[in-house]
């Protein structure tokens, strides 16, 4: 399946209507995230006389679930709709709040009141290619409504740490791994004001710790600022990740969901 998926980019990559290859911009749109990481997650303990298997739990009961600042910056090349997209994204999580944990989990035992921090890096490499572009008028006002297919790239490395309240025992995790999406885009622009809708998928296209179905849904709202090459946006993500893999010997199992708000500006070039 990933041998196909590349090759459909290299066949549409041939095509006369390959994005970037007319009259191309660059737009730069750095962005505050209101993100929250949530979830359920399991890990093996060793009672010293082998691994022992444990119930998942909630993110909560480690104290997460919160929303938390953090920052972004995507670059796209392209038309303004189509082309390459460069999306970098850093999570930085360091909760206030404590749980109370019902399991064991690694080094940490049912009953510890807890609480967690998380760091990531993620990047996201995409490309889309339009498909349709339609004019319509509402209240003798154009709408136009384009859509495109495409495919994305996304590397990501989640290291998340897990202590007592006191201090006293401390379990860390890492997640790291590479996802391959299809992906569409559909985008509705009624004259300064537009909304686009981002939807991809990888059907366990995935190495490193990653496993199973992945999901990314982003939706924003934007607003160009009259004779100025600025525009001002608010957005909604959500994304799933299933994450299977081993931390000194014990086996954990991880369901994530990273959502939240963003709130930034595109300059283009």
């Amino acid at each position: 399946m990933r041998i196909l998926l590349l090759g459909a980019v290299v066949l549409l990559h041939g095509c006369d209507t390959f994005p970037i290859t007319a009259e191309p911009r660059i737009l730069i749109s750095p962005y505050l995230a209101e993100y929250r990481l949530r979830g359920d997650i399991a890990m093996q303990n060793d009672p010293g006389t082998g691994p022992q298997d444990n119930a998942p739990q909630s993110l909560r009961q480690f104290g997460s679930g919160h929303h938390e600042d953090d920052i972004g910056i995507r670059t796209d090349f392209g038309d303004g709709f189509a082309g390459l997209r460069l999306d970098y994204y850093q999570l930085s999580m360091n909760t206030s709040h404590t749980g109370v944990l019902t399991d064991e989990f690694g080094h940490l035992l049912a009953g510890d009141t807890v609480r967690m921090s998380a760091s990531m890096d993620e990047w996201r490499l995409g490309w889309t290619q339009h498909l349709l572009r339609e004019k319509y008028s509402i209240q003798n006002q154009p709408l136009d409504v384009n859509f495109g297919l495409g495919a994305v790239y996304a590397h990501r490395d989640l290291g998340m740490h897990f202590q007592t309240d006191d201090g006293a025992r401390r379990q860390d995790l890492r997640h790291t791994g590479d996802a391959f999406y299809a992906s569409g885009r559909l985008r509705a622009a009624l004259k300064n004001i537009a909304f686009d809708l981002d939807y991809a998928i990888s059907p366990d296209l995935v190495t490193g710790d990653f496993e199973g179905v992945q999901q990314d849904l982003e939706a924003r709202l934007a607003y160009t600022v009259p004779f100025q090459d600025v525009t001002l946006y608010g957005g909604y993500r959500y994304t799933t990740w299933h994450a299977e893999g081993h931390e000194g010997g014990l086996a954990f199992d991880s369901d994530l969901v990273l959502d939240g708000w963003q709130l930034g500006l595109t300059v283009s070039f």
